[in-house]
């Protein structure tokens, strides 16, 4: 310790320069002897003790104001008058009585549980009511979504007929449990031979059923079901490709009475001959878009040739202008006047257009 100032007290003054004098360490030496003791008291419970309560601060005899060292002068600097250890110093005279824990709960545990509300350990350990919901929920490991069980779909066997359990329906079929590492899917039209409207109306959820192996995609990992036996799926073909080939005849019968064989007719006006001038009647038997089919009689080209033919006239050659469509010039069972151009095989060529008319529309489309 070194003195700063003169103590007024020569009494006083002497004893701290004799200890002044012996006690001449070096500051980082009384830090550590400072720490070793004051940790040391620091760490014991007083014994005299009997407060619950840890009290922060310094007392009367840590900063050593004592009636003995009244007498000193204002500002004198001796160790009796003023410290001069560093704030916060632990060491015993800066520490003095100071506590610096809180003493160890009391042994009547009885008493801090009647001061714990009611709420409080109703809840068995949950932080709060917002959290009490969280009790009930299952661990995060059993939200894990669980390896499949069951036989491996590449040991079905397609064909075979097994049980399965209807596990849920949808609008285009159900889903069968076969004990597969998979549900099989039973489409509606896998349900019967007859016509399903609702699935329900054939199955329902938890039915026991017995189901054919119709399908087995291991890529897709899906297992296609039917309640439909071989024989009723065998017979139910045939039964679709007779009424394929049904349909398919009264379609052709339909389409050769709708086309006239005129071959006939025509080999004989191609051979003896027509004016390719004549405006002939004819009557308008179907309109198309790019045009439409005149049926004429052979006679009015040539008296020795009998029998009607059809011809087409192209829009184009529906009247001199430009038409935007068939049906404003000419219309079903109209009656007008053609003039036949060509005749190449079955196929006919006509126009509703004069020579004259003809050229003109071709002298205007060149200029």
């Amino acid at each position: 310790f070194r003195s700063r100032g003169r103590c007024n007290s020569p009494t006083n003054h002497e004893a701290v320069m004799k200890l002044t004098s012996i006690m001449f360490i070096s500051k980082e030496t009384l830090a550590l002897w400072c720490l070793s003791v004051g940790s040391a008291a620091a760490f014991s419970t007083p014994a005299a003790s009997t407060t619950r309560v840890a009290f922060v601060g310094r007392t009367a005899a840590a900063t050593g104001f004592t009636a003995a060292n009244s007498q000193h002068a204002t500002g004198c600097s001796c160790p009796a008058c003023a410290s001069t250890h560093a704030a916060g110093c632990l060491c015993p005279s800066c520490r003095g009585t100071t506590a610096l824990f809180a003493d160890a709960a009391p042994e009547d545990s009885e008493a801090v549980d009647e001061d714990v509300p009611s709420e409080v350990l109703a809840m068995d350990g949950v932080e709060s009511a917002d959290e009490a919901h969280n009790v009930e929920r299952p661990a995060r490991q059993q939200l894990k979504k669980k390896k499949p069980t069951g036989v491996d779909i590449t040991e079905l066997e397609v064909g075979s007929t097994v049980p399965g359990t209807v596990k849920s329906l949808a609008s285009y079929g159900a889903f069968v449990d076969i004990g597969a590492t998979t549900d099989g899917l039973l489409h509606i039209s896998q349900l019967s031979t007859e016509f399903v409207g609702d699935v329900s109306d054939v199955v329902k959820e938890g039915q026991e059923v017995q189901v054919r192996i119709v399908n087995v995609d291991t890529t897709k990992g899906q297992v296609g079901l039917s309640m439909i036996t071989a024989e009723e799926a065998a017979a139910s073909q045939a039964a679709a490709a007779e009424a394929r080939e049904a349909r398919q005849a009264a379609r052709d019968r339909r389409q050769n009475n709708n086309r006239r064989d005129d071959s006939g007719v025509l080999g004989a006006l191609k051979s003896k001959g027509w004016d390719t001038s004549a405006m002939v009647e004819g009557t308008v038997v179907s309109t198309v878009d790019f045009g439409c089919f005149v049926r004429v009689d052979a006679s009015k080209l040539n008296s020795e040739c009998e029998g009607e033919f059809d011809g087409l006239v192209h829009i184009s050659a529906l009247r001199s202008g430009r038409v935007g469509s068939v049906t404003d010039v000419v219309s079903v069972d109209d009656k007008v006047q053609v003039r036949v151009k060509s005749i190449d095989g079955t196929k006919v060529s006509l126009t509703m257009l004069t020579e004259d008319d003809e050229n003109a529309k071709a002298e205007a489309a060149a200029s």
